[in-house]
This record gives C-alpha cells, structure tokens and sequence, in this order.
C-alpha cells in the first residue's frame, strides 16, 4: 500500500477540543502513541468497527485538581461548583448520520468536593469497561477514514444549561432525519440515559453499540490504535514506555482483552482513552444449490437493495451483489428444467426428451460461461476475487453434482465443457484424435431436429462449431479418397478400395465425413450397376440363344428315351430303378415346359436386379436339365440311344 493510501486509511482521527468557557488552562488530550498494523488493507475491507478503552478513571481527580490549582485567581471562579466531567465523541464524515452533525456521549461522571473542601474528586467506578461505539460502520468509497472530535468539559451548578442544550441540540438534530434509523434512534435512547443518571449523580457509560450490519462470517482484523492521554492543557507531553504494547498489538490481529492492554500500557499518571480500529471484510449470504429458489432470491434482491439505499454496503458490494442474483437466478431456472425433464422422461417421447434435456444443456452452459465472464471481468477486483469469486464456484459445483445424476445429464455437461473449450480457442488447429475425441463428445447428445436447433443461440453456436471441426476433419482424412472414388471406373480394385473407404467412413464420428463417403460410393454404385447391367443384357441374349436350341435338344432326347421305355421295358412289369428313371424323365419333361416359358416371358423393365435373377433362373434351368439328363443315360445306356 502507498504511504498516501495508508495515510488516507487512517480510520479515525481523535481531537480533543475542550472545554469551550472563557478559562484559558483546560482539560486537553495528547496524543501519546500510534500503531498502524501492517496488513494491507485492501478495498474489500469495507467496515469499520471501533472500541474504546478508558484507564485510570480516577486520575481525573488529579487533573481536575491540577488545572484549578494552576489557573490564576482572576479565573478560578470557571471551576467553583463544579458538578460534573462530561466526555463525547462527534463522527464528522460519516454518511449514515446525513448533513447534520451527532455527537455520541460517551461518558458522564459526577464531581464533588473533597473532604478537605480543598480539592475535587471524580465519582467513577473501578469497573469502567470498553466501549464500542460503532461496528461494522459501512465505508465511503472515496474515503476510508472516519474522522471525530473528542471533548472532556467540565460543567459547574452554574453552567448546567449549557450541558443541558448540547442534550436538546443533538435530540434536534436525530429529529431532522427524514427517515431515522434504528442506529439513530438509539442515540435518543443513550441521551435519555444521560439525563437521567445526571440527575440522580450516577455514572453514564455509552451502552448503545451502533451495529449497522448483522452480517455473518466477517473477517475482522486490528487495523490502528491510538492512545490519548488527558492533561492540563499546561502539563508537559506525557512519555509512554511503548515497547511492549507494539509487541502486544502486532501480535493479536484479531483483538486483544484489556487487562492485557492495560499491563502492556502500563500507565497510571493521568487517564487514558485507547481508542482501537478495526476493519471488516464484506462477506455475503452464502447459499447452498438446494436453498436457491426463486423465492430466496427475490429476498436476497430485495435486502440487498434496501442496504444500499441505507448505506449499509458499499457500492462495489452492491454491484456484485446485484451480479450474483442474475447468476443465481440462471442457477434457479437450471433446477427448473431439471426437474421438467426428469418428469419428461416418464413420458418416454424422444423428441420431447431430446428438447427438454437440450434445454438443461443451455442452461448449464449459461451459467458455466456467466461465471467465466465473471472471472474475466473482475480479475483484479479484490471483492470479486476475495469475497464473491468462491461462492460462484460453489453454485457451479452444485450444478456440476446435478449434471452427474444420470446418462444422458453426464453427456449433457461434456458437451458443454467442450463448446465452451471451443469457444475459448476459436484459432487453434486440432489434431485428427482431437477432432474425432471432441465430435464424440457432441454427438453422445441427443440433440432435437436441426430446426429447433436454428431458434437457440446455443444451437446456433454448436453447429457452428460441429462444421469447423468436421470441414477440418474431412479436408485432412477424407478428401483425396472421396474425390478419387467418385472418378473411380467399377473395377475390381476399386471395388476394394470403396469397402475400405466405407469400412473406414463408419468408424469416424464425423457424421458429414460419413456422407460424403457415402454419396461418393453411391456414384461408384451407379457405374458399377450400369456396367453390371449391360453384362446381364449380354448374357441374357446368350443364354436366349442357348435356349431356343437346348428346348429343340431336350424334346428330342425326351422322345427317344419315351420310345426306348416303350419299347425295351414291357408297362406292366418295369424294374423298380427303371420305374424310378421314368419318372425323373418326366420331372425333366415338365422343367423344360418351365424353360420354354420362362425363356418367352423376359422383364420387360430391365433392372439390374430383376434381370440377374431372371438370368440366374434360366442358367439354373439349363444346368439341371443338362445335368438330369445326363444323370439318366449314365444310369442306363439303352434309354440315350437316338442320334
């Protein structure tokens, strides 16, 4: 911290300005020491908290006595009656308090006559104890020091109605806030007090801490200390022995108790006010995901607001306050569509299921970019970072924990850490694994149709994305053998070379590489079934010409084997194999009448397909009854006789 930033860090600067009379020897208050503690404060430290310790209480009796005894005759008279030691503190800068200017009384002790009707004694109790006047007193942004005016005035029987107007002046003042706050008011409470212990000669001690924010889990820590001593305004600086009250502070950041105070100070000449600041660091309302809804946020919005328009919180605060609303309602509306499309998938339509889960994708990748822009935007906001940073990550680690309840959800959030991946290194070449690792990632998603897709921004971006990574993808692996299968004659190498490619297409998760792999084998597929067909159209007509002489053969070989059956086998007394001839005979008999007609019947549509099956049934024909007939005269040589 710069020595200017240390200065203007100063939380409180104590004058005593005394009693206003027209004496010219008074009560004043020297500065005896200072301690800065060296921990640097940074922005975030944004309350002040300040507690004040009274010592040697009845050394006033010395002063009292010191200053009538060292005054010259002539004014003497300013210190006959003297009734009372009133001391209070006056906050100049602060903003809670508006325009006007409020004094805290801080003390009010009775005087009286000693017994040698000499002398003066102070009527204070052994067990003053410290007082907070303030805690957690919200900082200004341009200034972070609360400046006051300390007075110790002594007031005689004579003088009272000066006591009395400070009282109805400071009453004035409170009443002149339009809308008074409960710290004020409890300023009339403390005035009140006053008179009446007044009245009745009793002591008064401020009781009325003015807690401004009962804010949870503040890191607190010792910021100054400042000792005064009161004096004569005659009496010589007094010297303080500091060595052990610097060991004592630098070691307790944290506070410390007042008899160990006290011995460290170890002082008993004059009184002593230790006046110890403190500052605080802003902590917000910490909420776990099950507690966010839209009801607890809206109370958090709300509270917020009406702090800032108190001045309970500093502007900055404020602004990150209003900042993590936006990202917990985002949170809130991710818990929403959770549960819609847990209640979804009951219904078991996959279209539906595919929108409803699309739409916790977007709302996890809202929430995961919102707290990246966060990040981005406040890196060297110290609230940001040191206040408001961790409690943004965990919202993301409770929505983390949602997106890991099943399947489809765990997918739904790698997808959206790999856009966002994507989004984060736009220019960066990607190796062929990368590509295929992060389209695998996309893809594990069941995204709805592509128009639903087109009407978000998310999809919109996860398109975008899906084209850059497959466009690089197909350029490197995929190009030069498409663009050779699509010139590729129908040969039997090539026909190697499109499985290969088709083998290779399948296993990648590019879906656009698939189909450029695909339409090119699809073009290879025509050539290859044009060249197919005009070699079925040339067989057809071979096997046509075979057939008209076949059907003329296999009607002669008929009839000669029907006139040996007749001839050399008597009907009624056939062989049993001779009988089992005859009737393979008249099965070949009935197969040529097949061929016959199915040989006169060719497609008239002459597909591929339909004419290889039509020219497959023609070669079957021919080959069964070359090979039937075949079979009967190698069985029986008189049956094949006829030339």
């Amino acid at each position: 911290m710069k020595p200017r930033s240390i200065t203007r860090s100063f939380l409180l600067f104590l004058l005593l300005c005394t009693f206003t009379g027209q004496a010219q020897d008074m009560i004043q208050t020297r500065l005896g020491y200072n301690y800065l503690d060296k921990f640097e404060f940074t922005d975030e430290w944004q309350y002040l908290t300040t507690d004040m310790y009274l010592f040697n209480p009845g050394q006033f009796s010395r002063v009292i006595n010191e200053l009538e005894q060292g005054t010259t005759k002539a004014r003497r008279r300013d210190y006959i009656n003297l009734e009372s030691l009133f001391i209070s503190a006056q906050l100049k800068n602060a903003k809670l308090f508006g325009q006007e200017p409020v004094v805290y009384p801080l003390y009010n002790f009775a005087i009286e006559p000693a017994n040698d009707k000499k002398n003066y004694t102070s009527r204070i109790s052994d067990n003053i104890d410290a007082i907070r006047i303030i805690d957690k007193l919200p900082l200004a942004a341009d200034e972070r020091n609360i400046d006051a005016t300390v007075e110790a005035k002594l007031f005689t029987s004579d003088s009272r109605e000066l006591f009395f107007n400070i009282i109805a002046n400071q009453l004035t003042n409170i009443a002149k806030q339009v809308t008074p706050q409960a710290a004020m008011l409890s300023l009339v409470g403390e005035f009140g007090n006053l008179i009446r212990n007044s009245a009745q000669r009793k002591e008064y001690k401020f009781s009325s801490t003015i807690r401004l924010y009962e804010g949870q889990n503040f890191d607190t820590r010792l910021h100054s200390v400042r000792v005064y001593v009161f004096v004569p305004s005659f009496a010589k600086i007094p010297a303080l022995r500091t060595m052990r009250l610097t060991e004592l502070l630098s070691n307790s950041p944290q506070g410390f108790e007042r008899q160990k105070l006290e011995a460290a100070l170890n002082y008993k000449d004059y009184p002593v006010l230790v006046v110890a600041n403190y500052k605080s660091l802003y902590r917000m309302d910490a909420l776990s995901g099950s507690e966010i809804t839209s009801e607890t946020i809206e109370k958090r919005r709300i509270r917020i607001e009406q702090a800032f328009t108190a001045g309970l919180v500093t502007e900055d605060a404020y602004k990150q306050e209003k900042l993590f609303v936006e990202f917990l309602r985002n949170f809130s509306d991710l818990k929403q569509n959770l549960n819609n499309y847990r209640l979804n998938y009951k219904n078991n339509s996959p279209e539906a299921n595919a929108k409803t889960l699309f739409a916790v994708v977007q709302d996890y990748k809202r929430l995961k970019t919102l707290a990246n822009q966060r990040d981005n935007e406040f890196s060297r906001n110290h609230t940001y970072q040191r206040v408001f940073k961790g409690e943004y990550a965990s919202i993301l680690a409770s929505a983390d924990n949602y997106m890991e309840s099943d399947f489809n959800l765990k997918n739904g959030k790698e997808l959206v850490n790999t856009v966002l991946d994507l989004e984060q290194e736009q220019a960066r070449a990607y190796s062929v694994a990368q590509r295929e690792q992060y389209l695998n990632k996309i893809y594990a998603v069941e995204l709805p149709n592509p128009e639903f897709l087109a009407s978000t921004l998310e999809g919109e971006g996860i398109k975008r994305h899906l084209n850059r990574l497959e466009s690089a993808q197909f350029n490197d692996v995929y190009a030069k053998e498409v663009s050779r299968l699509r010139d590729a004659p129908p040969t039997e190498e090539n026909i190697a070379f499109r499985n290969n490619l088709l083998d290779k297409a399948n296993s990648t998760k590019c879906r656009s590489c698939r189909e450029e792999v695909k339409l090119a084998a699809r073009l290879f597929n025509q050539r290859l079934e044009e060249q197919q067909l005009e070699k079925e159209k040339a067989r057809l007509q071979d096997l046509n010409q075979q057939i008209e002489r076949k059907v003329i053969a296999y009607l002669k070989q008929d009839d000669c084997m029907e006139n040996a059956f007749k001839t050399q086998y008597p009907a009624e007394s056939l062989p049993e194999y001779v009988q089992r001839l005859y009737e393979k005979k008249l099965e070949l008999k009935k197969h040529v009448g097949e061929l016959d007609a199915l040989y006169k019947a060719s497609p008239k549509d002459l597909k591929l397909e339909a004419l290889r099956d039509h020219n497959q049934r023609l070669s079957g024909f021919i080959q069964r009854l070359d090979q039937g007939y075949a079979d009967i005269c190698a069985a029986e040589k008189n049956l094949c006789g006829c030339q």
